[in-house]
């Protein structure tokens, strides 16, 4: 999905923009969740996911898309260690 798309596909389905982060990473995924957990990363025009270097940024390129809002979700080693399901995630939702 190009970053261009989301903003369509927020508005005919039931889609979250949704901003990935992994503990001690650099680097966060932006994108879109469905209903049922879904993630599909955004891609840049040269097909290759967008992989961003602070949560501030990824919120800039949603901003240009029109889009006022992401989930913020947290993924750590540390869940997936002691058996938490990812939807036990931390996830808050940012308006911007």
């Amino acid at each position: 999905m190009q970053l261009s798309e989301i903003k369509n596909a927020i508005k005919l389905q039931p889609l979250q923009p949704t901003i990935i982060s992994y503990a001690d990473s650099n680097h966060y995924l932006l994108g879109v969740k469905d209903s049922s957990g879904n993630f599909r990363s955004a891609r840049s025009k040269d097909g290759k996911w967008l992989s961003l270097n602070s949560i501030k940024e990824a919120e800039e390129l949603l901003k240009l898309q029109g889009i006022r809002y992401a989930i913020i979700e947290i993924q750590t080693a540390y869940d997936e260690m002691i058996g938490n399901s990812s939807s036990s995630n931390c996830q808050y939702r940012v308006d911007f």
